[in-house]
């Protein structure tokens, strides 16, 4: 009986050869997956942060550019407020000074006229209903007189172009 345990020594000293190559083999394919698994995902990590270092770059340069539009936006505004605090100096100085007034009697003067010609020529028109063959003579002068009026009114529409730079609105 002291053959049959050689036998059984023999089968057990060859199966413990294949375990250790199975278990090399085993633990290096374990090394390379878990050397490949960290290589990507710090190659997508080192991606991802070059992505967001030049998302942060344009971030900045967008910062700067919206301060530079800010800074340039409150400056053109300190000259609109400057250019406003002037339009209401020379408004009120135009306001108080003699060329305004000139032209506000210069109107007046041509509202007069225009009122005065209109009598004359209601008047005129009732002189010659009351005298006999008196037509040719009123025509003549009534075209005379609407002559006179319509420069009036446009020298009128002029002086009121000059004052307040609107035309007049009876003419329109």
């Amino acid at each position: 009986m002291p053959s049959k345990p050689n036998d059984d020594k023999k089968p057990q000293e060859e199966a413990p050869k294949k375990k250790p190559i199975m278990l090399i083999i085993a633990f290096f394919l374990c090394f390379v997956f878990s050397v490949a698994a960290s290589s990507g995902v710090t190659y997508f990590l080192v991606q991802s942060s070059k992505e967001d270092v030049l998302a942060n770059e344009k971030i900045t340069e967008q910062s700067a550019a919206l301060s530079n539009f800010e800074q340039s936006l409150s400056k053109q505004d300190a000259k609109i407020k400057a250019i406003e605090e002037q339009t209401d100096v020379l408004k009120l100085y135009l306001r108080h000074s003699s060329a305004t007034a000139l032209k506000n009697i210069l109107v007046d003067q041509e509202q007069n006229i225009q009122a005065y010609l209109k009598v004359m020529k209601s008047a005129m028109r009732d002189l010659s209903e009351l005298s006999p063959r008196t037509t040719d003579w009123n025509d003549e002068y009534q075209y005379q007189l609407d002559l006179a009026l319509k420069g009036s009114i446009e020298r009128e529409d002029l002086l009121k172009l000059l004052k307040t730079g609107e035309p007049n609105e009876k003419s329109q």
